[in-house]
C-alpha cells in the first residue's frame, strides 16, 4: 500500500512537471487514492477477522 501511493506522488509530480492536463492529474489522483482506500479497508477487516485490535 505504500508503494501505491508513492508511486501515485511520483505520478502526480510527474504529470505537474510535463504540464498534462489538470482533470487528468485530478483523475488519476482519484483511482490512486480510491485504490489505496481499498486496500486499507481489506487490511483492517482481516485483522478484525483474526481478532487482532486497533
Amino acid at each position: 500500500m505504500d508503494t501505491l501511493i508513492f508511486a501515485g506522488l511520483l505520478a502526480t509530480w510527474y504529470a505537474l512537471v510535463r504540464e498534462r492536463s489538470r482533470a487528468g492529474v485530478v483523475a488519476w489522483w482519484w483511482v490512486l487514492a480510491l485504490a489505496a482506500g481499498g486496500l486499507f479497508s481489506f487490511l483492517i477487516s482481516g485483522n478484525l477477522s483474526m481478532g487482532m485490535n486497533f
